[in-house]
C-alpha cells in the first residue's frame, strides 16, 4: 500500500472517531468521501481490507468506546447515551452487552457490583480454570497439571479487576461435569450459556463462525478468514484465536494451517492435538450410532 493511500485511511479513520466523539448519532459518509480520495465504494472496501471491519461498524465501535468511557467517569446511562449519540438509552444498552459482556450500569460501577464465581477442576486434560457470571460461562483455561494456574487465575481477575470474585466449584460444578462428559466421549457436544466479558466486533465474528463448527470438523485459518468475509485478514484470525479465553467452548482448537498442520495454540499444541482425537472419536460413535 502507498504512503498517500495510507495517509488518507488514516485520515478516514480519523474522522470517523471525531464524528464519534462529537456525540453524532449516524455516520456522516458525506464528510468521509470528502475526506477520501476515492469513490464512496472504494474508501469503503479499501477501509474494510486494512482494518478488517467496515466504517459503519467501526463507527459504532467507537460509539461503544465512547459511552463506556463515559459510564466509567461517572455517567448515568441516560447522559452517557445522549452523548455518545445513541437514539436512546435501550440501542446504549444492546451496545455495551454485546462489546462488552455488561450492563451499561455495571460499566458505570467499573465491574463493581458484578460477581463473577470462579474455580478449578480436574479433566482428562488436566487442571482447568473456570469462571462464570450468573449469564454463563465467562473464562475457561487449560491449566496443564496446575503449573499455569496462579498465572492463569490473575490473568482472569486482571480482566475485571472491580468484580466481587468469588471462589465457588459449586457454582460451576455443572459447566465442569458437562465438559468431563465430553472429555470422556460420554456426550456429543459442549455448548454452554456463554457470557464474552472481552472482545473486538472481529474477533467475535471469528468466534461466533468457530462455534457453528461440529466436533471433528476442521477449518484453515483461510477458510475461516472467508467466511466471515474477510479473506485476506488470515493473520488477524489466527490472532483471534489466540485471543480467545474460552477453551473448547469457543473451538478455536478446530483452526488449522492450509498445509493441514496444526499450527499454535494458546493452551498448548499437545492439548490442541488431544482434543482433536478426542473428536474424531466422537464423530466416528455418532456416526456407527
Amino acid at each position: 500500500m502507498l504512503m498517500d493511500d495510507k495517509a488518507a485511511l488514516h485520515a478516514i479513520k480519523a474522522e470517523i472517531c471525531r464524528q464519534a466523539h462529537a456525540g453524532c448519532e449516524r455516520l456522516d459518509m458525506e464528510k468521509l468521501t470528502a475526506v477520501a480520495p476515492w469513490s464512496r465504494r472504494q474508501m469503503e472496501r479499501r477501509f474494510r481490507e486494512c482494518y478488517l471491519t467496515s466504517p459503519a461498524r467501526y463507527f459504532r465501535d467507537c460509539q461503544a468506546e465512547v459511552a463506556g468511557k463515559l459510564l466509567f467517569q461517572g455517567d448515568d446511562v441516560l447522559t452517557a447515551s445522549t452523548r455518545a449519540g445513541f437514539a436512546s438509552p435501550g440501542r446504549l444498552h444492546d451496545a455495551i452487552i454485546s462489546r462488552y459482556g455488561m450492563t451499561p450500569g455495571e460499566m458505570r460501577r467499573k465491574g463493581e457490583g458484578v460477581t463473577m464465581y470462579y474455580g478449578t477442576f480436574t479433566t482428562p486434560l488436566g487442571v482447568v480454570l473456570m469462571a462464570a457470571t450468573e449469564r454463563g460461562l465467562s473464562s475457561l483455561r487449560l491449566c496443564g497439571f496446575g503449573e499455569k494456574l496462579t498465572e492463569s487465575l490473575q490473568e482472569m481477575r486482571d480482566e475485571l479487576p472491580l468484580a466481587h470474585w468469588v471462589e465457588d466449584n459449586e457454582v460451576l460444578q455443572t459447566y465442569a461435569d458437562q465438559l468431563v462428559a465430553y472429555l470422556e466421549e460420554r456426550s456429543a457436544a459442549f455448548c454452554p450459556p456463554l457470557d464474552v466479558i472481552q472482545g473486538t466486533t472481529f474477533q467475535r465474528e471469528v468466534w461466533a463462525e468457530l462455534r457453528k463448527l461440529e466436533p471433528g470438523e476442521t477449518i484453515t485459518y483461510k477458510e475461516l478468514a472467508e467466511r466471515v468475509g474477510r479473506p485476506s485478514a488470515v493473520r488477524a484470525v489466527a490472532n483471534a484465536c489466540g485471543q480467545n479465553n474460552l477453551a473448547i467452548a469457543i473451538p478455536c482448537h478446530r483452526a488449522l494451517r492450509s498445509d493441514g498442520s496444526l499450527a499454535g495454540y494458546r493452551w498448548g499444541v499437545e492439548w490442541k492435538k488431544r482434543l482433536l482425537e478426542i473428536e474424531a472419536h466422537i464423530q466416528l460413535q455418532t456416526i456407527h450410532n
